[in-house]
């Protein structure tokens, strides 16, 4: 299995990092070490060197939470070989409510769409409350992309995958009743599975990679196949979206 989201180079990791890694690498096949930040890309790529081959490096600017973007840009494409992704980046309505803050926001987005096609990486799609604005500034773009950490409705992931994108299921899919709807109909050839770690732990505390194993088993108690049917799926389509 594989995740294909953890935040481990967030503030929360710093003091047992290294042990999380190897506990990790006990139980999943990889990870993807994913940025939203200038500075928490500048750790992800130290500690994807430290062990390549079982984490790969995504950069990528939050809307609403990064900063120094033109620094950002310049990161990216400096370390293109380094990267399997240009993400997380998007659009994040929830917490940007006026018109102005979201049109800048597009802006934005639009560059790194541009940015990830020049590089021939794909995207990691943050689109929280935004996924309709998402999917309709990347849909003709002629991009690969993966939608994070997807809470959109059911139907609006249909369409996503439909239009050859994937969509990442998260841990949050062990306590969503909406993300269990969406985890049942997807695709098991447009699925992917993710943490967010530190983050979406369902017993509240700080998530860890191999918390997949958990959500594997939950989605195919849902549809009424095996666990490793999931996550040999999920595994799968991370190597082939992200070029592993």
């Amino acid at each position: 299995m594989f995740d294909a989201h953890a935040h481990l180079c967030w503030k929360s990791f710093d003091k047992d990092r290294e042990e999380v890694v190897e506990r990790a690498r006990e139980k999943i096949a990889g990870v993807i070490v994913s940025s939203a930040r200038l500075e928490e890309g500048f750790c992800v790529l130290d500690l994807v060197k430290k062990h390549s081959g079982f984490l790969f490096a995504s950069l990528g600017f939050h809307p609403t939470e990064g900063d120094e973007l033109e620094k950002t840009i310049q990161l990216i494409k400096a370390n293109k070989n380094d990267i399997v992704a240009v993400g997380e980046v998007g659009l994040d309505y929830h917490y940007c409510k006026d018109s102005k803050g979201r049109e800048k926001q597009k802006e934005v987005f639009k560059r790194f769409i541009s940015l990830a096609k020049e590089i021939g990486k794909p995207l990691v799609i943050h689109s929280w409350d935004a996924e309709e604005d998402a999917f309709s500034l990347v849909k003709d773009a002629g991009v690969a992309a993966t939608f994070h950490c997807f809470t959109g409705s059911k139907e609006l992931a249909l369409k996503i995958v439909n239009a050859g994108f994937y969509v990442s299921i998260s841990t949050n899919v062990l306590f969503s009743k909406k993300i269990r709807k969406t985890a049942k109909a997807l695709p098991l050839d447009s699925l992917l599975l993710e943490t967010d770690a530190p983050f979406l732990d369902p017993d509240r505390g700080r998530n860890v990679p191999w918390t997949i194993l958990q959500s594997a088993e939950k989605i195919a108690e849902l549809r009424g196949i095996a666990g490793e049917e999931v996550g040999k799926a999920a595994l799968e389509n991370a190597k082939k979206l992200f070029g592993i």
